[in-house]
């Protein structure tokens, strides 16, 4: 089992907590969070070990062919909302990131807030979404 304090110097490094907000048509933009990682490959090992010690999400093989010198990826990704709440915020508030990811995870938060009390599913809730990608 990892180290917590290893996989938050890791994700500081290498990881991304994203806000999202795709268009759906005419209504209201979705809303979603997703925590990833992307490495090549050969580092698919570490990737498994991380998925072990938080409990979620899935890990991806990605292949990008179409770059001649790019190896391929793989890229460990949790977007379920359940998991978001209750596994990764509370695993990265016990062990916050330190560096550059600190504050998009701080960010990151605040729109699981948003979602949570499904303010999302107003206009307001959007743009206050939105405002947090900026």
């Amino acid at each position: 089992m990892l180290n917590a304090h290893y996989i938050v110097g890791f994700v500081d490094g290498e990881g991304c907590f994203s806000i999202t907000l795709n268009k759906n048509g005419t209504r209201l933009p979705e809303a979603r969070l997703i925590f990833e990682i992307e490495l090549r490959e050969d580092d698919l090992p570490i990737l498994e070990k991380i998925r072990e010690r938080l409990d979620c999400g899935n890990i991806y093989h990605l292949d990008y062919a179409r770059y001649a010198k790019w190896r391929p990826h793989v890229k460990y990704k949790v977007s379920n909302f359940k998991d978001i709440s209750e596994k990764i915020i509370p695993f990265f508030k016990k062990y916050p990131p330190r560096a550059k990811k600190s504050e998009s995870f701080a960010k990151f938060c605040q729109a699981a807030e948003i979602i949570k009390s499904k303010e999302h599913l107003t206009p307001e809730g959007i743009v206050k979404i939105r405002n947090l990608k900026t």
